[in-house]
């Protein structure tokens, strides 16, 4: 396909989606590129497993799935590329094909029960179609198509390993390591914060500020008070930060941060001006201070942590973005103040990328916590996120604001600031070789230089978000070895 044809299918798709009722993120391209990228990154993980145990059936499961949704998104964004609008037909004909290609994969690469393999593709596709259009059409200007297919399919995902794991509850299955009773509590958690978020999209009653604290205060009771194995959601969380006395002074260390950050905003606020990038880069360094000695020391802590905040963060723009009384100004002044160019829809979402970039290493590996707590040999690729957010995306925005002079062509980021990207990455590695922390070998020093280059490079090029985007790109890289 030369690229007068590409052009022409980026167009037909472009104008089917207005036809449609759906608007992306603009000026930004369609970034189909992304859709295949949580794929990618579950699929090294099977693959490049060498001298380790294989990975748990379970994960298989997930990755089958998520090549399925990413057939899907193939067949839709081909069937939006024809010049004439699909129909309903055309529709139905792309979920159906979709469901019998997965269905077909779980069955003869898992050898699952055919039964059980058309019905998890089926939930899957069906829950994803949905999800995704909607998801388009009533968040308008907030995703590019790209941007939505990953995080539609990490919602899936979520949700198809509650639907594997949380019958195991029911059924009191006490085969289970005490990490995964965590990622049970974790599942409740987001399933309620789900519930919270979706109950107002669907009906506006709940939009109303006391119904929805109402709602929100009884599901998050119910939450806490959800048995898991006998003992209830908010006793395990206790009983969890109280059995180390290292995990409370990282705790401790955590809060107290908390507590500058919101001074720090305070303060911002009241200054009543709108932040550079360079300020909003604080932030970045705020998430290298959180996450290093919690990939260190507290692993299983900085999991629990980063989903109660995603869950904490996402509860706070559904309540801003559906004017909650009594915090919807001052979430409004907040969001005002540190907004980024590319939160020019209705949902301000780069701020929670960030906290999704830094995680998603984690959430990705199938075994991030070692018996001794800590990332461990992992800790390369749990490091994806602050490599390239942290640090790389961070010097080149602080370089590249002050010092940039030579841009690359057809964007506002200059080389100046690409080479702070990879220099100082290249130093925090060497930093933590220093200091001990990673093992290098020939391949891993090789691997982590492609990783490096090809971050740096996507970040002076690209117009997705960054927060979401480098993050995945780096992790996919470093899985290899």
């Amino acid at each position: 396909m030369d690229r007068t044809e590409l052009k022409s299918k980026q167009k037909c798709i472009s104008e089917n989606c207005k036809n449609i009722g759906i608007l992306t993120r603009t000026p930004a391209s369609n970034g189909l590129w992304l859709t295949p990228m949580l794929t990618i990154s579950l699929a090294v993980n099977v693959w490049f497993r060498r001298n380790q145990q294989t990975v748990h059936l379970d994960y298989k499961r997930t990755t089958i799935l998520c090549f399925g949704l990413l057939v899907h998104s193939a067949v839709v964004f081909l069937s939006l590329a024809r010049r004439t609008p699909p129909g309903f037909l055309n529709k139905i004909s792309t979920i159906v094909l979709s469901i019998f290609s997965t269905g077909f994969l779980f069955w003869v690469c898992l050898n699952e029960n055919i039964i059980f393999s058309f019905i998890s593709a089926s939930l899957g596709i069906i829950l994803y179609n949905g999800l995704l259009f909607r998801v388009l059409k009533h968040l308008p200007r907030s995703f590019t198509l790209g941007e939505a297919t990953v995080v539609c399919q990490g919602t899936v995902l979520f949700l198809y390993n509650a639907f594997l794991q949380l019958p195991r509850i029911v059924i009191h299955d006490q085969n289970r390591i005490k990490f995964d009773r965590i990622f049970n509590v974790l599942e409740v958690i987001l399933l309620g914060v789900l519930l919270i978020v979706v109950l107002p999209h669907f009906f506006y009653f709940f939009r109303r500020s006391y119904v929805f604290w109402f709602v929100a205060l009884t599901i998050s009771i119910c939450c806490a008070l959800f048995p898991i194995y006998g003992e209830s959601i908010i006793i395990i969380l206790i009983k969890f930060m109280l059995s180390d006395t290292q995990r409370l002074m990282i705790i401790a260390v955590y809060c107290a941060m908390l507590c500058l950050t919101s001074v720090f905003v305070c303060w911002q606020i009241n200054r009543n001006s709108q932040t550079n990038t360079v300020t909003r880069k604080m932030f970045h360094i705020l998430m290298l201070m959180v996450y290093l000695p919690g990939l260190w020391y507290q692993c299983k802590l900085l999991f629990v942590a980063s989903i109660l905040m995603l869950s904490l963060l996402v509860v706070l723009e559904t309540a801003r973005v559906i004017q909650l009384k009594p915090f919807h100004e001052a979430l409004n002044r907040t969001i005002h103040c540190f907004i980024d160019d590319k939160d020019c829809g209705v949902v301000a979402l780069t701020h929670i990328y960030l906290l999704v970039g830094c995680s998603i290493p984690l959430w990705l590996h199938p075994d991030p916590c070692d018996i001794t707590d800590s990332a461990g040999i992992n800790l390369l690729k749990l490091s994806s996120g602050l490599l390239s957010v942290g640090i790389g995306d961070t010097m080149a925005s602080f370089i590249g604001y002050y010092f940039g002079k030579h841009p690359w062509p057809g964007t506002k980021k200059s080389v100046e600031g690409t080479l702070a990207s990879v220099i100082s990455q290249f130093a925090a590695v060497y930093a933590l070789y220093w200091l001990n922390y990673l093992n290098l070998n020939t391949l891993k020093s090789a691997t982590v230089g492609c990783a490096i280059i090809i971050n740096a490079l996507v970040e002076a090029k690209t117009n997705q978000v960054d927060n979401l985007v480098l993050p995945i790109v780096t992790y996919i890289i470093l899985a290899t070895v």
